[in-house]
This record gives C-alpha cells, sequence and structure tokens, in this order.
C-alpha cells in the first residue's frame, strides 16, 4: 500500500481541527479538494477515519487508532527534510528562531532590537501557540523556539527570557473595575475565562490547577474551543465574565480591554505565578552546531540588556 504524505498531513489536520473548514484554512486549500483526498485516503485504507454530520466531525475508531501513527510518520519525514536541508547549507547561515504569537508584546520587541545585531544573522518567525513552535522544533524546521512554560516534550531544554504578570479583564461596570488590584481567592465566586489554551494547550492544565488551588472552580472554556482576542472580549463583555490575562495594557489584548468598555485590573502578585516566556531548543541540534550555544548566551544576555518600556 502507498500512502500519500500529503494526505497523511490532511488526515491529522482535520483530525486536531474536527472541521473541515479550519483544517482547510490551515493547509492553505479549500474544503471540496480536502474532502476529496480524505475520501481516497479511506479508500485506500479500507474504512472510513471520519463520522461526519451536518453539525459535527468525529474521528472514527479507526481514525483514533491510526492519528498517532500518522503523527510519527510526519514528523520523522519532517526531521529527514530538515536533516537534509542542514546538511547542504552553509554553517553561516542565519539562525531559524520560532515564536509563539501569544508571547508578550513587549518581550517581542526587545527579542526583535536584540537580533538586529549584523554578527548573529538569525530569521525570526512570529508562529500560533507554543505547541506549534515546540513542533517545528522537534522537526527540525526552527533552531530556536520562543514560548510559554511549560515546553509540553521533555525533550526541550528552555532559558526564561521574560515574565509577565497577570491581570483580569473585566466590564467598565464590574464591581471589579474600581479596584487597584485583586487577588485570585475573590474570583471564587465568578465564572473566569483564559486564553491560556491559544497560547500553549498544556498551561491550560497548570491554569486551571492553580485557580482550583485558591477556590476558583467555575472555568469557562471559549464557545468554539479555539478562543481569540474577540470572542474572548465577547464572552467578557456579554457574559459578564472575569478573563485572566498578562498585565500589558499596550498589548493588542490589552488595547480592546481597556476603558470605556473594558478595565484591565492588576493581579497581586503574591496570589497568582507570571506566565515565563523561554527560549527552547533541542540539545542534540546544539551538538551538531555548536553555534547555537553560543548564540543562546549571547541573545539571553542582549535581550536582558535591552531596556524595558516604561
Amino acid at each position: 500500500m502507498d500512502i500519500d504524505f500529503t494526505r497523511l498531513r490532511y488526515f491529522v489536520a482535520v483530525a486536531e481541527e474536527l472541521h473541515f473548514k479550519r483544517a482547510a484554512d490551515r493547509l492553505l486549500i479549500t474544503p471540496p479538494p480536502l474532502s476529496k483526498q480524505i475520501r481516497v485516503l479511506e479508500q485506500e485504507l479500507g474504512g472510513p477515519l471520519f463520522d461526519r454530520d451536518y453539525h459535527e466531525v468525529r474521528l472514527t475508531a479507526l481514525g483514533r487508532e491510526l492519528l498517532a501513527p500518522a503523527r510519527a510518520i510526519l514528523a520523522q519525514v519532517d526531521a529527514f527534510k530538515a536533516t537534509a536541508a542542514h546538511a547542504t547549507k552553509t554553517s553561516g547561515g542565519a539562525i531559524r528562531i520560532g515564536a509563539t504569537a501569544y508571547a508578550s508584546a513587549s518581550l517581542m520587541d526587545r527579542v526583535e532590537r536584540a537580533l538586529e545585531r549584523p554578527d548573529a544573522p538569525a530569521d525570526l518567525q512570529i508562529l500560533g501557540s507554543a505547541l506549534e513552535v515546540a513542533d517545528r522544533l522537534i522537526a527540525g524546521r526552527i533552531e530556536l523556539g520562543i514560548i510559554h512554560l511549560p515546553a509540553g516534550d521533555e525533550r526541550i531544554r528552555w532559558r526564561v527570557i521574560g515574565e509577565v504578570q497577570g491581570a483580569v479583564a473585566v466590564r467598565a461596570d464590574d464591581p471589579l473595575a474600581a479596584r487597584a488590584s485583586i487577588r485570585v481567592e475573590e474570583l471564587r465566586d465568578r465564572k473566569v475565562v483564559s486564553d491560556a489554551a491559544r497560547a500553549n494547550p498544556p498551561l491550560q492544565a497548570d491554569f486551571e490547577r492553580e485557580l482550583a488551588a485558591r477556590g476558583v472552580h467555575q472555568i469557562v472554556h471559549p464557545a468554539s474551543g479555539r478562543g481569540g482576542e474577540v470572542e474572548l472580549a465577547a464572552q467578557v463583555y456579554h457574559r459578564r465574565l472575569v478573563a485572566i490575562v498578562g498585565n500589558e495594557p499596550e498589548s493588542f489584548l490589552g488595547r480592546i480591554f481597556s476603558p470605556p468598555r473594558f478595565a484591565l485590573v492588576p493581579i497581586d502578585p503574591d496570589s497568582w505565578p507570571p506566565s515565563r516566556i523561554a527560549l527552547a531548543w533541542l540539545p542534540d541540534r546544539v551538538r551538531r552546531d555548536p553555534r547555537l550555544a553560543a548564540f543562546v548566551d549571547e541573545l539571553a544576555a542582549a535581550i536582558a540588556a535591552v531596556p524595558q518600556a516604561a
């Protein structure tokens, strides 16, 4: 049986999104050819991979059994391509860095300024969640990552380069809006929503455990399962929820949660740990390319040396 790797990628995308339109958007194609290729793959495999109806897409037993092997095969293919690319490029090529799109805006400004060094060429790419960055790192498509911790994979090594203290975002007419700061324990009777899963899916479990330890159990998940700045703001406004976000008023999300409709109230740092953002790499990659170890040290020092915005 000959299996086309592209069809495997299509299968994994649909399996992860459980939605053909979102999977097609992710793959930069339209839904009709995606559906056709999935049907071809199902014919090749001898059974359906998905149960489809008007409202929902679900993995069949066959689909669930094949998802992990498909991911493993694609990871090997990506690693093979990365090894070939590494072998054919010179050692003086730019170091590829992938950053989560949900990293602190002020930190990323410092990263970009630290990379303005002609002696250390680097190619900075803004990706999606920390999980996507980690996947590319493991596949060899980037040399360094900028992620939220936890890393989510024991193979990854990391160094913290920044921390962001939390804040609560509420409607401007919420009783909490007038507060100078708040302790998380005071949210025990409130429904709480967060964008932690978008930034780093493994972080969501830690987030909910931290809240539960402080007596906060009413956790609301975004309706789509994927979240988004606009959806988060809509949930807070229309359902009068409390959102836990980074305390960065000048960030994109911070500007959304600004007056006159919203208020951003800092969380007492004694009641809630800051989110940590780190440089990430793979040890075997550092052994193969001695530039990386020195580059990590130099970049971390350069970021620390860049003044933080007032």
